[in-house]
């Protein structure tokens, strides 16, 4: 079991894969799976099904704020950890870009 950690949209596991969040309910692996999540389910093109039952995924993984101890909480949203948009103290957000 991967170890993750959060950073804005992105996730990193500690064997070098990333995940980032595309929009609420989609997410990107850097091995090109598809990640879909619909309620407390999570979907991966790969045919993986994730459950989120507060910070646990049906994996047996769990959510501890930044970091997540496997795949399946990585998609357990808190929303200090996937923020809507990313802002500096300049003002200055994604959609400038």
């Amino acid at each position: 079991m991967s170890f993750w950690n959060f950073l804005g949209r992105m996730a990193i596991s500690d064997e070098g894969e990333t995940i980032q969040r595309i929009s609420d309910t989609t997410s990107v692996s850097s091995d090109g799976t598809t990640y879909t999540t619909l309620g407390n389910n999570t979907y991966g093109s790969d045919g993986s099904v994730f459950t989120q039952t507060g910070s646990f995924s049906s994996d047996g993984s769990t959510r501890m704020g930044s970091s997540a101890t496997g795949l399946g909480a990585v998609f357990n949203k808190l929303d200090d950890d996937w923020p809507e948009s990313l802002h500096s103290s300049s003002g200055i957000g994604d959609d400038d870009f």
